[in-house]
């Protein structure tokens, strides 16, 4: 399994809302004043909008052994270094399951009917006959 992004962060010292499944928080992977790092925790991605890097909880702990320790690390070593620290695994959902429209109010869109055209059924003047 993988590593939580929540469990991660709190490795690396991000201060974050973990009360919150979303927000912005400053990047652990190079000195940062104001936050550029924003992070879902619902579905384990993060991304930088300073450094231009982002990912999943194993990004993290890769770009942060690259950048500040100066030691790349292979997709094993990763697994085992997360394994080594302790660092608390667990699954991100899937986005079909947390996803809402914003615009809706939060709601989730109406599933479409087999059979049925799309389109609220109104017909213009001139392609009525």
């Amino acid at each position: 399994m993988k590593p939580t992004l929540e469990a991660a962060m709190e490795h690396f010292g991000v201060k974050f809302n973990s009360s919150r499944n979303t927000g912005m928080a400053q990047c652990p992977l190079h000195d940062d004043r104001t936050p550029s790092f924003s992070y879902r925790l619902d579905e384990g991605l993060w991304n930088c909008h300073s450094c231009s890097n982002g990912g999943d909880s194993f990004t993290l702990i890769a770009k942060y052994s690259e950048m500040q320790e100066g030691k790349e690390l292979t997709f094993p070593e990763v697994k085992q270094y997360a394994k080594d620290k302790g660092i608390e695994e667990g699954a991100a959902s899937v986005r079909e399951d947390t996803y809402t429209s914003r615009y809706g109010g939060g709601r989730r869109p109406a599933s479409k009917k087999p059979g049925r055209k799309t389109g609220d059924g109104y017909v213009p003047a001139w392609k009525r006959k």
